[in-house]
């Protein structure tokens, strides 16, 4: 006998998740309708007191002159301030998504249990929904990384950034590796969303690993959501953009940090509820 299982028709939380997946890539999206850019293009110079830095973004490496032109700096002003205050934005910025993703996540455990239910949300969110669209969000995210590389490239901090900023590889490489992943997970989160929403015959002998990619994948998009924060605090400290965007606002900053709490939240109780359910099933 087959068992299947139907996706929700949670209309607001599926608009909710889909309106994050909308803000999450509106940078991927400009990236793929613009023209790449030049090898030899220049970035806007930022200045301090008088002194413009250049940042070449083949190299990822800043020339600084004496000059009298002062020219305005990213929107947000932190890169003008003192080295060790945009240190403390950086940490700050990390205890900030840590204690806005607490309470988000315990909301959402509260409203699986309380609203929902705990077979309603494992049926209808945890075995099809929710892996299905957050894979493809890092999924096309993954594909974005190559597509676009050098506009992601372009949001990757220069050596020295916030003066604690020194990790070894090129900006390239780092786009690369972080592609390969968004590309495997959310790959592996959407096999495995399908794979419980069509379900199996009762009684199929089922390979253990494979009850186990979801809960790996989304520990892993998790984790690299936290990694790759960096881009996001340069683009806000320093202005950074992808490509020849226009320059971001203050308000796309804080829609952009709501959208990863959102994110960081369903990952993390994705990765919790979908381990626990799969050991149970074991235990079965």
């Amino acid at each position: 006998m087959m068992r299947r299982r139907c996706v929700p028709s949670a209309v607001l939380l599926l608009l909710l998740i889909a309106s994050c997946c909308v803000q999450k890539h509106h940078l991927l999206i400009s990236a793929f309708t613009l023209p790449p850019p030049s090898l030899s293009r220049i970035h806007q110079p930022t200045t301090c007191s008088g002194t413009v830095i250049n940042f070449d973004q083949t190299t990822k490496r800043g020339t600084a002159k004496s000059s009298s032109l002062v020219i305005k700096s990213s929107p947000s002003g932190i890169d003008e301030w003192p080295i060790i205050s945009q240190t403390a934005v950086f940490f700050g910025a990390y205890a900030g998504l840590a204690l806005a993703s607490y309470p988000t996540i315990k909301l959402l455990e509260s409203f699986s249990q309380s609203v929902v239910g705990l077979e309603r949300w494992r049926i209808y969110m945890i075995d099809s929904t929710l892996p299905i669209l957050m894979g493809l969000v890092y999924l096309l995210g993954g594909i974005g990384h190559f597509a676009a590389a050098d506009s992601f490239q372009d949001i990757y901090p220069p050596m020295g950034t916030w003066g604690i900023w020194y990790l070894p590889g090129s900006a390239a490489f780092h786009v690369a590796w972080t592609g390969i992943i968004e590309l495997f997970c959310g790959a592996g989160l959407i096999f495995s969303g399908i794979r419980d929403a069509i379900g199996s015959e009762d009684g199929e002998e089922e390979n253990v690993l494979i009850n186990f990619i979801k809960p790996i994948c989304a520990s892993m998009l998790f984790l690299l959501t936290i990694l790759v924060t960096p881009a996001n605090i340069y683009m806000f400290t320093h202005g950074a953009v992808m490509g020849d965007m226009a320059t971001l606002g203050m308000s796309f900053h804080v829609i952009r940090f709501a959208v990863q709490v959102t994110f960081l939240s369903l990952l993390f109780t994705l990765a919790r509820d979908s381990f626990f359910y799969a050991w149970g099933d074991e235990l079965d």
